[in-house]
């Protein structure tokens, strides 16, 4: 989470007491559509607050930097933000409107990026490897995150914890699944493994029927193969409704499902709901 590393860096070298990550309900400049739920990125920062006492969160209305720092002692950016806070063209390129949002400022630390030149405002120091990670790419699923040197930047307690209903996505397609029920799930499986490269997420996936043998309960290049525990009717419903259950954290689970009878199942425990046809449309992405 490259937000993390430099909130990390300015209770370092600003000698901060408390860093609050603040979230705009509507990012200005940013498409709605390519945003995680607010109740999911609410939840992954709970998680990492867990250890670090120092870090909050905030939800605001406002949009402008100028407003959202309003009563803090100072505001923490990337130097690309920086940049967009100093363009008149966020500001209708009225440049006294520009100026008088810069005038309401807090001292600004700001975090170098390749290619931007910072002004007015002090550099934080942070890892060289982070200056070229974007948030943007990593909801993406840009796999240059996951890359040896940078495995940190996404950290564990931020990672999303899925719980896919196998058969559900599969069946959500007729491209011929009933054929070879074995191999679709085969395909499934290979595709979650890229998306997990991708995006890191911790994805485990919940099939019917019998195991084929290449592919055993377990883990499997980075997603876990679960299969239900008995047959018939909703069995691996039950499966993903018992691990949902006795989860440590279930409401950092995300289950997803088009089942409505399984949603209100799951939803019980606290675990939350995303459509199959999410799941597919990052399934079908194709990466930068």
């Amino acid at each position: 989470m490259p937000h993390l590393a430099i909130a990390e860096a300015a209770v370092r070298g600003a000698a901060l007491d408390r860093v609050d990550l603040a979230i705009s309900r509507t990012a200005l400049g940013k498409d709605a559509a390519t945003q995680r739920p607010l109740e999911d990125r609410l939840a992954a920062i709970a998680r990492l607050t867990e250890s670090r006492p120092w870090l909050g969160v905030v939800v605001t209305d406002a949009q402008l930097i100028a407003d959202i720092a309003a009563g803090y002692d100072a505001v923490i950016m990337g130097a690309d933000k920086w940049a967009q806070v100093r363009d008149p063209a966020w500001y209708g390129d009225d440049e006294a409107a520009r100026d008088n949002a810069l005038s309401r400022l807090p001292p600004v630390l700001v975090a170098p990026r390749p290619g931007f030149t910072v002004a007015d405002a002090e550099l934080l120091e942070v890892p060289d490897e982070l200056g070229t990670v974007s948030s943007t790419a990593a909801r993406a699923g840009s796999h240059h995150l996951i890359v040896p040197e940078a495995r940190h930047v996404i950290v564990p307690e931020a990672r999303r914890r899925v719980i896919v209903d196998g058969n559900n996505v599969i069946g959500s397609r007729p491209d011929g699944w009933w054929r070879d029920r074995q191999g679709a799930a085969r395909r499934l499986i290979a595709a979650l493994q890229a998306l997990a490269r991708r995006s890191g997420d911790q994805i485990s996936v919940v099939l019917d029927g019998r195991p084929p043998a290449d592919v055993p309960e377990g883990v499997h290049d980075g997603v876990l193969v679960a299969y239900a525990t008995r047959a018939g009717r909703d069995a691996a419903d039950d499966r993903i409704v018992d691990e949902v259950e006795h989860d440590r954290d279930p409401g950092s689970l995300v289950v997803v499902t088009s089942d409505r009878a399984l949603s209100e199942r799951v939803r019980a425990f606290g675990a939350h709901v995303e459509h199959v046809g999410t799941l597919l449309a990052q399934l079908d992405a194709t990466p930068d």
